[in-house]
């Protein structure tokens, strides 16, 4: 069953991912240029398309259909956005060990923090877009199966519904604890993939290019 609009007052805010999302194009312009793997052109582009789909579902917040134009134009600019910032990863480790970047240590541990943040910001907007079946769906109360199990969402009588802060503290926290906690845990496989995936590119970030990075300083 599909919803035909959304009910008054249940379409989440988009002003927090539109921070995320300008955070992220503002990290890629001030990595070095060797570890901007995409054209000027395409930041802009993609920065005007994902905005101005968030700007219309926040102006017309009953539209099903501006809902999943969001959603499908998020996830195919996130998915552009990961596979750029790992390889970026795959570049700074490359350098980390033939020593033939040019770059000083504190360039390249600012490259790394950068990538990192990068990594976490677009973790988020991917699990936003793929919990429940997105945004609109849950909304809509037409619910997707569930990739991860929130505590609060169990308390009854509360209506609670993840927002996008919440995805992005566990995005947060599969970058620094390297695993989601126990009670915003993966329960689908794909959500412990991508998790995986998640917690494999900060382990490398931060231990195999930042902290050799960092004691090369001394």
């Amino acid at each position: 069953m599909t919803a035909s609009s959304i009910a008054r007052g249940r379409a989440e805010s988009r002003i927090p991912a539109i921070i995320a999302v300008l955070v992220v194009v503002s990290l890629v312009i001030l990595l070095p240029s060797r570890y901007q793997l995409s054209a000027e052109w395409f930041r802009y582009v993609a920065l005007t398309v994902i905005i101005g789909s968030m700007t219309a579902v926040s102006l017309f917040p009953k539209s099903v259909l501006l809902h999943r134009v969001e959603r499908i134009i998020v996830l195919v600019v996130v998915a552009i956005v990961g596979a750029q910032n790992v390889a970026a990863v795959g570049r700074l480790l490359g350098d980390m060990i033939t020593h033939k970047h040019g770059y000083s240590s504190i360039t390249l541990l600012e490259s790394a923090a950068v990538v990192w943040t990068i990594n976490v910001l677009v973790f988020a907007l991917l699990y936003w877009q793929l919990d429940r079946g997105g945004p609109e769906a849950r909304a809509s109360d037409v619910r997707g199966t569930p990739d991860f199990h929130f505590a609060e969402a169990h308390d009854e009588g509360t209506g609670w519904e993840p927002r996008f802060t919440d995805y992005l503290f566990l995005a947060f926290a599969a970058s620094t604890a390297f695993a989601a906690p126990d009670y915003t845990r993966p329960v689908t496989q794909r959500a412990k993939l991508i998790i995986m995936l998640q917690a494999v590119i900060s382990l490398v970030t931060l231990f195999l290019i930042a902290s050799p990075a960092i004691a090369s300083l001394s």
